[in-house]
């Protein structure tokens, strides 16, 4: 036995300190065994149920809770369109024409004298005499020179009127500009476009049946 024990103890100290030492290291490694699978049993126990083969064991179904659900978002209905109650606005009546019969016309020249076959520059004031507003047309008003009965220039003969309508309040009235070229003029601007002779003549101012009272002009 004591050969046996000298085999495997080498140095000067006693063998029992180097058997001693032997047993404590041969202990820590027994004890670091066990700790090693202690270790492996506490993870395989909190790993799901897992068997010892491997296989999982089945988990028991457990219902869950309303509040551990997941919930829908709340969606709020769309209020249907509800439906106008407001009456629409009622349409303005269309103000009415001024009768002619109300129509109250005057004339003015810019001059009471000019050479025959100069420009003279005409207003014409268009005046309702009606207790309500109307409306009148002055693109229809036309300036006549007038020998005697005779018509001999107008201003609708080569002039086209353009519409103008304008509306009147009771007493109120609106002025149309023209223009006398004293020449001599025929409907639809046909015939030889003379110079008027020298001589008196009226002006007078017309819209419709309303007639304007004349004023005069002499012509050199």
């Amino acid at each position: 036995m004591q050969r046996f024990q000298d085999r495997f103890v080498k140095g000067s100290e006693p063998p029992s300190v180097y058997w001693q030492r032997r047993a404590i290291v041969a202990g820590a490694a027994v004890a670091l065994i066990v700790v090693v699978v202690f270790a492996f049993k506490a993870l395989g126990s909190g790993g799901g149920g897992a068997s010892v083969d491997g296989e999982a064991e089945p988990q028991e179904w457990v219902r869950p809770s309303q509040s551990s659900t997941l919930k829908r978002p709340h969606i709020a209905p769309t209020p249907e369109a509800e439906p106008s109650s407001a009456s629409p606005s009622p349409t303005e009546p269309a103000i009415a024409a001024c009768a002619e019969e109300e129509l109250l016309l005057q004339v003015v020249a810019a001059f009471d004298e000019a050479r025959s076959g100069a420009e003279v520059p005409v207003s014409v004031l268009v005046a309702s005499g009606s207790e309500a507003t109307c409306t009148a047309e002055l693109g229809e008003v036309e300036v006549e020179l007038a020998a005697g009965s005779d018509v001999v220039y107008s201003t609708a003969h080569c002039e086209e009127a353009e519409p103008n309508t304008v509306e009147l309040e009771a007493g109120a009235g609106q002025t149309a500009e023209f223009t006398l070229d004293s020449r001599a003029s025929d409907p639809g601007c046909g015939g030889d476009r003379r110079r008027l002779p020298a001589g008196d003549y009226e002006i007078r101012a017309r819209l419709g049946e309303a007639v304007s009272p004349p004023t005069s002009l002499t012509l050199t």
